[in-house]
């Protein structure tokens, strides 16, 4: 019976990632967060560049570029803080949930795990056993995060395969 258990939390515990994930991507639009970055970093760098050349003209054009970072910067911690918002709420509330359904479950691995102390939140101390509520939560951090690396590659095989056939 625990070992059903334990797949059944870890499989909530992957579809809590990919949930958050998908409630990143589309509340906290890391298409435009992406975006954002790029163009700040283009005139920072150009800026950079302009200064080391001592372009005056040049760097006269990208201050009144520079204008619009404030904002830049402003709308992607918006960004940021809304897909954070959204998802904080359900990694804090699942696990939760998780230990009151299954108060008796333990797992012990066969390696230990650096955490967090309960005592010190400084103090890292190595665990190989856990609960519902730890499991859960390697369950949504680490098995969900291997799974959504592994589901980018697909997608990204399965995009490279559509533009060769398109081309």
């Amino acid at each position: 019976m625990d070992n059903i258990i334990t797949v059944i939390i870890a499989v909530i515990g992957i579809g809590t990632s990919f949930l958050i994930s998908f409630l990143m991507e589309k509340y906290g639009n890391k298409k435009r967060v992406k975006e954002i970055q790029d163009e700040i970093n283009r005139i920072n760098k150009e800026m950079i560049d302009a200064t080391k050349k001592n372009d005056k003209v040049r760097l006269e054009k990208l201050e009144k570029e520079a204008d619009k970072l404030p904002a830049l910067m402003n709308e992607s911690l918006i960004l940021n803080l809304k897909g954070a918002a959204i998802s904080l709420p359900i990694i804090l509330a699942i696990p939760w949930i998780i230990q009151n359904l299954f108060a008796n479950f333990i797992i012990t691995l066969p390696f230990k795990l650096p955490t967090f102390s309960k005592t010190s939140s400084f103090e890292i101390v190595w665990r190989d056993t856990f609960g519902a509520y730890g499991w859960t939560l390697l369950s949504i951090i680490i098995l969900g995060a291997i799974l959504q690396m592994a589901y980018q590659q697909v997608k990204n095989i399965k995009n490279k395969n559509v533009n060769k056939e398109n081309k």
